[in-house]
């Protein structure tokens, strides 16, 4: 018996080892495709804040190599996006033998919402948020005063705030989770809305650049999308009351 358990166990960590494998290289060629392409990457980083800054500014580096890491770090994140659906796959893959047909058709609609959760906030950082962010920083600017963005610190800004409202915008789906594993009830989430908006505004201080109107773009949606997730969640909570009670 203990053999069948540990021959089963390495069956088991053969087959993640390989699905891994799988997914790191999908993420490696994503990666040489994207970096082959990052000069036009680039161009699309750097739209919202050159829409703002005026063709005819320019951007800088300071360190040599600055350009360089910019490129692979735009490469890098732009070939998780690619690459999601399959990795993805590749979990899905591992995960649903062991799953009932109830539980696979729940993880799977989970992870699609997940990923297209997290792209969503990205999008609409890049399209609302970044816009009226870079317009409020180079209101400061005067005839003395000249902006003269370095692309490192630039990079670094703008995937921060793509990862900020990508997370941010996961909340409906953590509500819905919490409800669903029996954790949290919809009624004690509404107890604790006070909190949350507290909460909202902590988070949009820490994970957006300090000024009012990131932060401010950040906790409003991330407490609407708390009560979006509320609502989707009571929704799932009265489906199985309906259930329990005709069983």
């Amino acid at each position: 018996m203990n053999g069948e358990t540990e021959s089963g166990l390495t069956d088991h960590l053969r087959e993640l080892r390989n699905r891994l494998m799988k997914a790191v290289f999908c993420l490696f060629l994503g990666f040489a495709a994207c970096y082959a392409g990052s000069a036009t990457l680039m161009d699309w980083v750097v739209a919202p804040l050159k829409s703002q800054l005026g063709a005819d500014v320019p951007m800088i580096f300071i360190g040599l190599p600055e350009v360089f890491f910019a490129h692979l770090k735009v490469s890098f994140v732009a070939a998780l996006f690619i690459t999601s659906p399959y990795v993805l796959f590749q979990v899905w893959s591992f995960v649903a033998p062991g799953l009932y047909r109830n539980e696979r058709r729940t993880f799977m609609l989970f992870m699609i919402s997940s990923v297209f959760l997290f792209v969503l906030g990205g999008v609409f950082a890049y399209a609302f948020v970044m816009p009226l962010a870079f317009k409020f920083f180079l209101g400061f600017a005067t005839p003395d005063l000249v902006a003269y963005p370095t692309m490192q610190l630039y990079v670094s800004l703008v995937l921060r705030l793509a990862v900020a409202f990508g997370l941010a915008f996961e909340v409906p789906l953590v509500c819905v989770l919490l409800v669903k594993m029996g954790i949290m009830t919809c009624d004690s989430m509404a107890q604790k809305r006070r909190w949350v908006l507290v909460g909202a505004f902590v988070v949009g201080s820490i994970l957006t650049p300090p000024d009012v109107i990131s932060q401010v773009m950040l906790a409003v949606p991330m407490y609407l999308l708390f009560e979006l997730g509320l609502f989707v969640a009571r929704r799932f909570e009265k489906d199985e009351y309906v259930e329990a009670a005709s069983e």
